[in-house]
C-alpha cells in the first residue's frame, strides 16, 4: 500500500509560482480575448517505415516540490508511481509504443519551475515523442470537488488535437466513474506575445505550443477530496487508473500517428 488514509496536512499545498501548476479548480477562469499569432512550423511527413509512436509522461513537480499533500501523501510520489505503472501497461500490452518519463526517482527535471519545465518538454521533443501528457492530481480551497480536468495550449497550432487528446483521456477516467470536468486554457497575467496577446499561463502547454508538440496537463483526480483520492490510495488503485489512461493514450497515437495515418 502507497498511502494509509489519515487527516489532510493544513497549510498551502501549491507552491506560488506562475510555472508550477496551481492546485485549484479552474473551472470559473475566463480566458482572455483575442487572436494568439501561429507558431510557424515546418511541416516534414515521415515515410511508413519512419513512423513511431512515441509517448513521454512527465510526472509533475520533484525535487523539493511536493506538489499537494493529503492524507499523508505527496503528490510528486503519487503521479511519479502512476508514470511509472502507464509505462509498465503499455510495455506490456503496446510494445510498438515507446515510453520516456522525464524524471525517474533520481531525475535532473525535478526543480518544477521556469526552464526546468521547458527542459521537460525539449526532452519530449528530443525523444521525438509524439505527444507529452504531464501528469498531476488536483485540490481545491474548499477540498469538495471532484473530477478529471485537462489543461491544454490556446494556440492555434497543438489547439486541437490537445483537445481530441484531452476528451480521449477523460472518457478513461470517466468511465472509472470519475467526474468529466472538461479541458481548459488558461493566460498569463504577465506575459504576452509580439502582438500584445497573453501567452499560454501553464508552462508545459505554452513550451509545447512553442516546440509544436501536443503536451496536456491531466489532473485525474482530485487528491483532497477523500472520495477522489480513493482512486490513486493504493497500489491496486493506481494500477486501474494507470490501466484506464494507458489504454486512452494508446488509442490516442495509434489513430493519430499510426503507420496507416
Amino acid at each position: 500500500m502507497i498511502c494509509a488514509l489519515a487527516v489532510a496536512c493544513g497549510g498551502d499545498d501549491w507552491e506560488d509560482d506562475e510555472d508550477d501548476y496551481g492546485k485549484i479548480d479552474h473551472a470559473g477562469v475566463i480566458t482572455g480575448t483575442g487572436t494568439p499569432s501561429p507558431v510557424q512550423t515546418q511541416e516534414v511527413t515521415p515515410t511508413p517505415e519512419e513512423r513511431k509512436l512515441v509517448l513521454c509522461l512527465d510526472p509533475g513537480h520533484g525535487g523539493r516540490w511536493q506538489g499537494a499533500i493529503y492524507f499523508k501523501c505527496e503528490e510528486r510520489n503519487l503521479v511519479l508511481q502512476l508514470a511509472k505503472e502507464i509505462r509498465a501497461y503499455l510495455n506490456e500490452h503496446y510494445p510498438e509504443i515507446e515510453v520516456y518519463l522525464t524524471r525517474e526517482d533520481n531525475n535532473v527535471f525535478s526543480n518544477d519551475i521556469g526552464p526546468d519545465l521547458r527542459a521537460r518538454v525539449e526532452f519530449a521533443v528530443e525523444k521525438k515523442a509524439n505527444i507529452l501528457v504531464s501528469l498531476h492530481l488536483n485540490a481545491s480551497e474548499s477540498h469538495n470537488l471532484r473530477g478529471t480536468m485537462v489543461c491544454i495550449s490556446k494556440q492555434p497550432n497543438i489547439n486541437g488535437i490537445s483537445k481530441e487528446l484531452a476528451d480521449c483521456l477523460m472518457d478513461a477516467t470517466e468511465s472509472l466513474g470519475l467526474k468529466r470536468r472538461g479541458y481548459e486554457t488558461r493566460n498569463s497575467g504577465d506575459t504576452f506575445d509580439e502582438n500584445g496577446v497573453p501567452v499560454d499561463y501553464y508552462a508545459i502547454c505554452r513550451h509545447g505550443s512553442s516546440l509544436n508538440i501536443p503536451a496536456v496537463i491531466l489532473e485525474s483526480c482530485f487528491m483532497d477530496n477523500e472520495e477522489d483520492f480513493k482512486y490513486v490510495k493504493d497500489e491496486a488503485a493506481i494500477k486501474r487508473l494507470a490501466a484506464a489512461e494507458a489504454e486512452a493514450m494508446a488509442k490516442f497515437l495509434i489513430s493519430h500517428y499510426g503507420s496507416n495515418q
